[in-house]
């Protein structure tokens, strides 16, 4: 039986924003930012489909957070509860080794206001206090300059280059103020 904790939606909050996991009635939402081809310009997978997401995306969703204790979550704006993005710690093998990736992704009319980096800011404090990383890293092609963005804003500074997905990529890192490192 999982504790009470985990069995919540509830994954963490910031002035602005809840983060909770996503659930099968978040399809419609998800698409208001999945499916825009601008938002999705530096996916891996490019702009989804209200099927792709209710068959292929929920369900990854929820795979993760059994068997990762993390994963991609909903962002909700607290003044009017609605879903506008969203934003979590996926795991990925880079280079051979396994690594903790906060990504972040939020509709149109919610940039430009601080609310990406809130968001990042709050997964990877949580990544640290409650799940114990030594290290949280965000994959970033080098075009998009938002992201890189809000990665020096978190406390990431650029590690190296890789081959993500077969895509040319750039790996920026954060280490745990709280533990050693090697």
């Amino acid at each position: 039986m999982l504790p009470e904790a985990e069995k919540s939606p509830l994954v963490c909050e910031t002035p602005r924003l809840i983060l909770r996991k996503f659930n099968e009635n978040d399809a419609e939402a998800i698409f208001s930012f999945q499916g825009d081809p601008e938002i999705m310009r530096f996916s891996v997978n490019g702009p989804a489909t209200p099927e792709g997401i209710r068959t292929k995306y929920l369900p990854g969703c929820l795979t993760r957070y059994s068997r990762d204790g993390v994963g991609q979550w909903a962002v909700i704006r607290k003044s009017d509860g609605a879903l506008i993005g969203e934003c979590g710690i996926c795991v990925h093998e880079v280079d051979g080794t396994r690594e903790y990736e906060i990504g972040y992704r939020l509709r149109r009319d919610c940039w430009r206001q601080g609310l990406a980096t809130e968001a990042a800011r709050a997964c990877r404090d949580y990544g640290f206090s409650k799940v114990g990383l030594s290290r949280l890293v965000s994959i970033i092609e080098a075009e998009n300059a938002a992201s890189i963005r809000v990665a020096k804003k978190i406390g990431m500074t650029f590690e190296k280059h890789v081959l993500f997905h077969q895509i040319s990529a750039l790996l920026y890192r954060v280490a745990n103020p709280g533990m050693a490192t090697a």
